[in-house]
């Protein structure tokens, strides 16, 4: 069992990785114990409500174990099943808690775009421990250098779903021009992110990376279309 691969998603769940994180991540002992103390502080649990988010926690990973041996041939529907897992973990943890706990809660369980993207790619492409920690310096990389170039004001917001941020054309500030070319370095970003993603990966898992690149690639066409309509 690829313990740290399901911390990784449960990370993600509760606790949003600092989008623009300085050093690498250290690999926990304990990863549920570790992360049901840091609900514990975050939302100011007592020991009981405590005990139960551990339970909570042991049975999703229990389920993400299962659905991983019987969907890994099929990136979109592991991704579909971590965000169904994620949607009824979360719910059972907010059923525990009192009124200003729950307003604690929502903020915690916000994600960025770099909380999707680590995510999605842990859970889509079943990565080992050794992976799951590359490929997340490769995204902190990725979107530490995004930043450089794109302001997060600029950036749209579309919700779960394929963590590609997009300049927002109502948000754009500036002449076309400056926007094309901030477009263009975020696809040489994106190429240069992907190449070195491919390098960690397994031939199976370069066919599931395909199956979301596809996706994504078909999010980026729909969303020109509209942008083109839009500009009329």
């Amino acid at each position: 069992m690829n313990v740290l691969k399901i911390f990784l998603a449960a990370v993600v769940i509760f606790l949003s990785v600092p989008l623009f994180a300085a050093e690498e991540p250290a690999q926990p002992a304990d990863p549920l114990f570790q992360q049901a103390m840091k609900l514990q502080k975050r939302l100011a649990l007592d020991d009981a409500q405590t005990a139960k988010v551990r339970e909570i926690l042991e049975k999703e990973q229990a389920a993400a174990v299962k659905d991983r041996d019987t969907l890994n041939n099929n990136a979109l529907n592991l991704i579909q099943k971590a965000y169904d897992r994620k949607k009824e973990t979360g719910a059972q943890v907010e059923a525990l808690l009192n009124p200003l706990q729950k307003e604690k809660f929502q903020e915690v369980v916000k994600m960025t775009h770099f909380d999707r993207d680590l995510f999605e790619l842990t859970e889509g492409l079943v990565l080992n421990d050794e992976q799951a920690f590359t490929v997340e310096g490769i995204l902190i990389d990725y979107y530490n250098k995004l930043k450089e170039i794109i302001p997060e004001e600029m950036w749209s917001d579309e919700g779960p779903g394929p963590g590609i941020p997009v300049i927002s054309p109502g948000k754009a500030i500036g002449a076309s021009r400056g926007v094309g070319r901030m477009k263009g370095l975020m696809k040489s970003l994106e190429r240069k992110k992907n190449r070195a993603i491919r390098k960690v990966l397994t031939p199976g898992q370069k066919i599931l990376f395909e199956q979301i690149q596809k996706v994504r690639a078909e999010k980026r066409k729909r969303r020109s279309a509209e942008e083109g309509k839009s500009g009329k």
